[in-house]
């Protein structure tokens, strides 16, 4: 990598990521009530703690990999070489991730969650990847 410092952001958000993680298993079954509490009672939307915690789990590894989209673009990578390394960064740390639970109370890593996770990367290349056609039309 010629230029490490646009990988700052995606460590930044594993940082981040991490310190969610960190957190039991009542601690975070909290934040997800609490969540769902607002959406209800502000949006009037019904939905389950299971979707909010599921959305989350999505949206933040969709925003991982346009982090590593960001870092892989700004070292000048082929199209194909972001998309693919960004993808492969986003599992590789979502497996992290779900192991590093294994060993906070409350908590489990679970297969399905890498797979939500790297669904959030792959929404993210696609974007990326309608973007970079539409702007080279």
């Amino acid at each position: 990598m010629k230029r490490l410092k646009y990988f700052i952001p995606s460590i930044i958000l594993m940082i981040i990521i991490f310190s969610f993680s960190q957190q039991t298993g009542e601690e975070s079954s909290g934040l997800s009530s609490q969540i769902t509490l607002w959406i209800q009672t502000y949006l009037h939307i019904p939905i389950t703690e299971f979707i909010v915690r599921k959305a989350a789990h999505m949206s933040e590894y969709a925003v991982l990999a346009f982090t590593f989209i960001y870092g892989f673009s700004a070292n000048q990578c082929s199209l194909k070489q972001i998309m693919i390394s960004s993808l492969l960064c986003t599992f590789l740390y979502a497996c992290t991730d779900e192991m590093h639970q294994l060993f906070i109370g409350g908590r489990a890593g679970q297969w399905m969650d890498v797979m939500i996770d790297t669904c959030g990367g792959i929404i993210a290349n696609i974007l990326f990847y309608a973007y970079t056609k539409i702007r080279h039309q």
